[in-house]
């Protein structure tokens, strides 16, 4: 697309129906529960609908959608006395099912900055290009993190005896 990404052009719900899966799977790698993920996902979609940010195209939003999620979602277990929701609580909803769930885990281990250049250029697609414009980090700086977080997660997965697929 050309231009400036309008928001009359693509709707908050083509939006929402597009990118709302890698929203939610960001938020639950973080909490590790439903309510939490979703209430995360509504909070990010409510923020770019009242940012009036324009972006270039619609990976971009993708992207600033799942760095939003990351961010609230350590924002969320950072807050002092949260309190967890007894067991019965939580509703008989079943675990998201994903390919490559021990790998993902292996990955969300990882720190803040390894984590989310790693998730976003393998899980999500992004180049090193789009990368460092999402991150406003030089090109080199995100292929030095993903050097390191590829170094860190090999290291981890060798102590760990391998991934099971």
């Amino acid at each position: 697309m050309k231009g400036k990404l309008e928001y009359a052009s693509v709707s908050l719900r083509t939006l929402y129906r597009d990118y709302m899966p890698s929203v939610y799977r960001m938020a639950y790698s973080y909490l590790q529960n439903h309510p939490d993920s979703e209430d995360v996902v509504q909070e990010c979609f409510l923020r770019l609908a009242q940012s009036g940010k324009h972006f270039e195209d619609t990976r971009q939003v993708q992207a600033w959608l799942i760095i939003t999620a990351a961010n609230l979602s350590k924002d969320l277990l950072r807050r002092a006395h949260r309190k967890d929701l007894p067991l019965d609580a939580a509703g008989d909803r079943p675990a998201p099912r994903e390919e490559h769930r021990e790998l993902r885990r292996a990955v969300l281990e990882l720190p803040d900055k390894y984590r989310a250049v790693i998730y976003l250029y393998y899980f999500e697609g992004y180049s090193v290009q789009e990368l460092a414009k999402l991150l406003h980090r030089p090109e080199s700086t995100v292929k030095t993190w993903l050097r390191r977080g590829r170094e860190l997660l090999r290291e981890k997965i060798e102590r760990e005896g391998g991934i099971a697929e």
